[in-house]
């Protein structure tokens, strides 16, 4: 259904040293974004959601939690696993893929309170074994 309401537009300029733009079109060009208004407005909210979570932990989030661990050198199974079920109120789901003899990654999808997903996620990257991993946190509001 077509709403009758037209949505309202406010222009502004933003000005650049040359150097800065040159780097900015690159950065549009190479995630093709059709113009500097859309990379703009992109990154606007980025930092505002970033910015509004960060503030407020006790906000509802989703996210996903990526690791590579060292399977050889990762005495954390049995931590691993009880980490898990104890937390088993935030994790939608969680997929386990093997890079190499030696490496395995981890990807667990989240849903929980800002501070509840970044202490899994600490918890998680404090294991021996662990060789990297972050988080992407998006809100659901």
């Amino acid at each position: 259904m077509k709403s009758d309401k037209k949505e309202l537009v406010t222009r502004t300029g933003v000005s650049f040293d040359p150097e800065l733009l040159i780097k900015f079109d690159k950065w549009i060009e190479e995630k093709g974004f059709p113009n500097r208004s859309e990379a703009i407005r992109y990154i606007i909210r980025e930092y505002l959601v970033k910015t509004d979570i960060e503030q407020n932990p006790q906000m509802e989030v989703v996210g996903t939690l990526t690791y590579i661990f060292d399977n050889h050198n990762f005495d954390s199974s049995a931590k691993l696993t009880e980490l898990q079920h104890n937390n088993d109120n935030l994790i939608i789901s969680t997929m386990h893929a093997h890079v190499s003899h030696e490496l395995c990654l981890e990807t667990t999808i989240l849903r929980g309170k800002y501070h509840e997903l970044q202490k899994f996620k600490d918890d998680i990257l404090s294991f021996k074994g662990v060789l990297t991993g972050d988080i992407v946190i998006a809100s659901i509001k």
